[in-house]
């Protein structure tokens, strides 16, 4: 009977084990959101990707940008870091779309940026990305993406709040259990 209880469950935990590997861990992307201004309004949705994903404090990362906007001599691409987006700024970095050097001459409709920037050090947690394509004179801004990086709770990974010690194994006080008890043969 015994021979046959551990046959069981070495199949079932091969059969786990076995129906687990063609799942690959699943890559979570930063998820990219419209901004907004005081009065409500949204601004037309950048299209960002990063890498690495998410940033690395203290490393390099590629913000790359795209949008359908025409582009001129004084327009830039902002990308800002914010610990309360009502304060100002941790940090930004500027970039010109076009008409600097490497760059293609203005106007171009639509624009595709890649932006290398060395992230700062000590950012907080969590703390928000915004990436913004506006005219640097009227300030007017053409489009914009948000993002929240960090700030992951325990609801956000259940596994990790669970009270291991709910567990009737974990909870099991192993002296009492009677093979624990018994002399160790000399």
């Amino acid at each position: 009977m015994n021979q046959s209880l551990i046959l069981v469950f070495i199949l079932l935990a091969t059969l786990s084990v076995v129906n687990v590997l063609p799942h690959k861990l699943s890559k979570r992307e930063t998820q990219w959101g419209q901004c907004t201004d005081l009065g409500g309004g949204t601004y037309p949705l950048l299209g960002v990707t990063i890498s690495p994903d998410p940033l690395v404090q203290g490393e390099e990362g590629t913000i790359s940008v795209s949008g359908d906007f025409e582009s001129g001599d004084t327009d830039l691409l902002n990308v800002r870091f914010y610990k309360n987006l009502t304060d100002d700024p941790l940090g930004v970095f500027s970039k010109h779309v076009c008409g600097g050097n490497g760059l293609p001459a203005c106007p171009i409709k639509p624009f595709k940026v890649d932006f290398i920037i060395r992230v700062q050090r000590r950012l907080p947690n969590p703390y928000f990305l915004a990436v913004v394509f506006e005219d640097s004179i009227t300030e007017t801004i053409y489009g914009c993406a948000l993002t929240q990086v960090g700030g992951g709770s325990e609801e956000s990974y259940p596994i990790a709040s669970y009270p291991i010690d709910s567990y009737p194994i974990a909870s099991y006080p192993i002296a009492s259990y009677p093979i624990a008890s018994y002399p160790i043969a000399e």
